[in-house]
């Protein structure tokens, strides 16, 4: 006699969870503050190096070797604060950070962010000499390059638009949103170096400006988790 098994039927995996609910911007509020003083110690420290630079080697733009020692060393401070944010923000879209964690994450993906941020940032640069509306749009198309790049994927500009295509909608209008709060933080900030001048008050334009960049990073990074190709690797 013969038996015929059935074969079972393939099972189709789930869609990744999202990991955002009603608003990206309204659950990376939540999500930024698991990090948040991550967020303040990584812009203090790269505000604090900064200013130092400028303090103690008063640098006059020109081919001097201390102008010249003073760039490269604020660019090294610049991009790694900038990493870590990225990092930080991957990190608190899925679980709570850790000091030890974020920064032990940093070894392996460092060349290939510091590659993209470069690139980046000349493409953004050639944007706005070319047009501002050129460089924003810049910014505006290639969002999750440094993201992708900061979570060691090796090609972070398809991933960039992998994600958009997977969550197309979503993005646009949380970038519109954010579009008009940047145009509200630049007359608060406007309004406060009139009020608060001197080092606190471009302290205080810093920390915010830092902070809100942080926040976007977050919604960004909630987006960009919530997608097939953003996606938490397994070990």
């Amino acid at each position: 006699m013969t038996t015929t098994e059935s074969t079972p039927e393939a099972v189709t995996a789930p869609e990744k969870p999202l990991n955002y609910r009603f608003s990206v911007l309204f659950t990376a509020f939540a999500r930024f503050f698991r990090g948040f003083l991550l967020f303040v110690v990584i812009i203090l420290v790269n505000a604090a190096i900064q200013t130092a630079l400028v303090g103690f080697f008063d640098p006059v733009p020109g081919l001097s070797a201390v102008f010249i020692i003073t760039v490269l060393i604020s660019f090294v401070v610049l991009v790694a604060s900038f990493y870590f944010l990225n990092i930080t923000a991957l990190t608190v879209a899925t679980q709570k950070p850790k000091f030890a964690t974020v920064f032990r994450r940093s070894a392996g993906q460092w060349g290939r962010f510091v590659l993209w941020s470069v690139v980046m940032y000349l493409l953004v640069l050639l944007g706005l000499i070319v047009n501002t509306y050129l460089g924003l749009a810049v910014l505006l198309v290639l969002p999750f390059v440094t993201l992708a790049a900061a979570d060691d994927q090796r090609n972070p500009l398809a991933i960039n638009f992998r994600v958009i295509g997977g969550r197309a909608v979503r993005y646009i209008v949380t970038a519109v949103i954010l579009g008009i709060i940047l145009i509200i933080s630049n007359l608060l900030t406007s309004v406060n170096g009139f009020f608060i001048g001197g080092w606190l008050g471009a302290l205080i334009t810093r920390l915010y400006w830092g902070l809100l960049a942080s926040w976007y990073l977050t919604a960004l990074a909630l987006i960009y988790r919530s997608t097939r190709a953003g996606a938490v690797k397994s070990d």
